[in-house]
C-alpha cells in the first residue's frame, strides 16, 4: 500500500511539473507573439519615393518659444469729390487712388512675469504720415515727412507683480481708433484721430490696481518724437476701468512743452531754428458699452490746448466722436460714426485759402464689412464731411466746405 501511495504521489508531482512547464512555454509563446505584433505595428510603412520629411511649422516653433507673430495687409481704393485736407482725413491724402496703405507685422513676447518685448514694423503709404520726428525713413526726418516704412513700436518690457514697465517707442494711450487698420471698424480715420499723437518714445509704467482697473504713468519726448525737439519732456497719466463686463472707461492726460513753427497758419511740430515752445495739454476720454451681444457703442472726447502760438497766445480745439457697431451676422457688420470738431482759431484744420477764425467740422461715416473667412474682410464705405469755413479744394483750387468720400478696402490678417 505504501509503495502504491508513493507511486501515486510521484506521478502527481510529475504531472504538475509537466503542466507548469507547458504553461510557461505557452506564456513565453504568447509574449513573443505580442512582442512580434507590437514591433511590427511600430515599424512605419515605407515612405513614398517623393515624400518630404515633416517637421514643426514656424508658428509652432515660435509658439513653443513664447513668441507671438501676427500681421495684416491693408489695400484700398479711396475716391474724394474734392482734394482732401490731411488735417481732416489724415491717411487719405490722394483724391482718387488705389493704394497699399499698410503692411504691418508685430513680433512680441510679453510674459506676465519677467522680461519681454515688442517689435512692430509698418510699411506702406500711411507709414510716412505717422512716422515720428527723428525716425522717418526720408532725409528730412521730420514727423510725417513721408517714406514707406516705419518702426511703429519697439520697446522692452519688465513685469513683476502688479507692475508692468516698458521703455522705447510705443503707441499713444489716447483715442478710440488706432494705427493698425485691422483693429479699426471704418476705412477712413476720424478727424479726432489726426488731432492727437500717434506714438511716444520714453518710459511707461502700468499698475494693475485690480482685475478691472489699471493706472498708467509715463514720461516721453512728446508727440511723435523719437528724437526730442527740445529739452522738455511730456508727462502722461492714464486710468482704465471696467464698471461691468460690458462697460468700460479710459481717461488719459498728456502735458508738456512742444516746439511749433513760428507762424499763424500751422500747428506742425518742428525743431527748426526760430521755432517757439509752448505747453500743450491733451485730455482724452473713451467710453465703451456693449449694448447687446451684437451692438457696441463708443464715445470719444478730446480737448487740446497749445500755449504760445505765435500771434494768438493759446490755441484750443475739442471734439466728440460717437460709434455704433452692429454685427448683423457671422459674416456681415455695420459701423456708423458721427463726430464734430470745434477749432477756436481754425489753425488745426486750416488749408490754403481758408479764412481766419474759428471753424467747426462735422462728418458722418457708414461702413459695411463682409468677412467670408476670419482672416479676410472686405469693407465698403461712404463718408460726408462739412466745415463752416472751406477747408477743401476742388479741381480748380477753389475752397469748398463739403466733401464726399467713397472707399473700398480689403484687410487680410495673418
Amino acid at each position: 500500500m505504501k509503495h502504491h501511495h508513493r507511486s501515486a504521489i510521484s506521478a502527481a508531482i510529475a504531472l504538475a511539473v509537466m503542466a507548469s512547464a507547458s504553461a510557461r512555454a505557452e506564456e513565453s509563446l504568447t509574449m513573443a507573439d505580442a512582442t512580434s505584433v507590437t514591433v511590427a505595428d511600430a515599424t512605419p510603412a515605407p515612405a513614398p519615393a517623393d515624400a518630404k520629411p515633416k517637421g514643426p511649422t514656424l508658428g509652432e516653433i515660435l509658439g513653443n518659444s513664447s513668441i507671438d507673430v501676427k500681421g495684416y495687409l491693408d489695400a484700398s481704393y479711396i475716391s474724394h469729390s474734392q482734394t482732401p485736407n490731411s488735417s481732416v482725413q489724415v491717411f487719405d491724402t490722394s483724391k482718387n487712388s488705389f493704394g497699399l496703405h499698410q503692411a504691418g507685422i508685430t513680433v512680441s513676447s510679453t510674459p506676465k512675469e519677467g522680461f519681454g518685448g515688442v517689435l512692430n514694423l509698418t510699411a506702406g503709404s500711411d507709414a510716412g504720415i505717422f512716422c515720428s520726428y527723428g525716425g522717418c525713413s526720408t532725409s528730412g526726418n521730420t514727423a510725417g515727412s513721408g517714406g514707406n516704412f516705419d518702426v511703429t513700436q519697439a520697446y522692452a518690457q519688465y513685469a513683476s507683480g502688479m507692475w508692468t514697465v516698458i521703455g522705447g517707442k510705443f503707441t499713444t494711450l489716447a483715442g478710440a481708433e488706432v494705427i493698425d487698420s485691422s483693429a479699426d471698424t471704418n476705412i477712413t480715420r476720424s478727424i479726432l484721430f489726426g488731432k492727437i499723437p500717434f506714438t511716444h518714445t520714453g518710459i511707461r509704467a502700468t499698475a494693475a490696481l485690480s482685475d478691472s482697473t489699471n493706472l498708467i504713468m509715463g514720461l516721453n519726448n512728446g508727440w511723435d518724437q523719437v528724437t526730442d525737439m527740445n529739452s522738455s519732456k511730456t508727462a502722461e497719466l492714464g486710468l482704465t476701468t471696467a464698471f461691468t463686463k460690458d462697460t468700460s472707461l479710459a481717461v488719459s492726460l498728456y502735458s508738456g512743452s512742444e516746439s511749433m513753427l513760428p507762424t499763424t497758419t500751422s500747428m506742425v511740430a518742428t525743431a527748426v531754428p526760430g521755432a517757439v515752445n509752448g505747453t500743450r495739454t491733451l485730455v482724452d476720454v473713451v467710453f465703451t458699452s456693449n449694448l447687446t451681444d451684437t451692438t457696441t457703442f463708443i464715445l470719444n472726447g478730446d480737448h487740446v490746448s497749445q500755449d504760445n502760438v505765435y500771434g494768438l497766445g493759446t490755441e484750443k480745439y475739442w471734439g466728440l466722436a460717437g460709434y455704433l457697431n452692429y454685427q448683423m451676422s457671422e459674416k456681415y457688420r455695420l459701423s456708423f460714426r458721427a463726430e464734430e470738431l470745434r477749432d477756436d482759431s481754425g489753425i488745426a484744420v486750416a488749408t490754403t485759402g481758408t479764412p481766419p477764425g474759428s471753424n467747426t467740422l462735422k462728418e458722418m461715416t457708414l461702413t459695411l464689412g463682409y468677412a467670408p473667412v476670419k482672416s479676410f474682410e472686405l469693407r465698403g464705405e461712404v463718408r460726408s464731411d462739412h466745415a463752416d469755413k472751406a477747408v477743401f479744394l476742388d479741381s480748380n483750387l477753389i475752397p469748398q466746405s463739403s466733401m464726399l468720400t467713397v472707399g473700398v478696402q480689403g484687410i487680410y490678417k495673418f
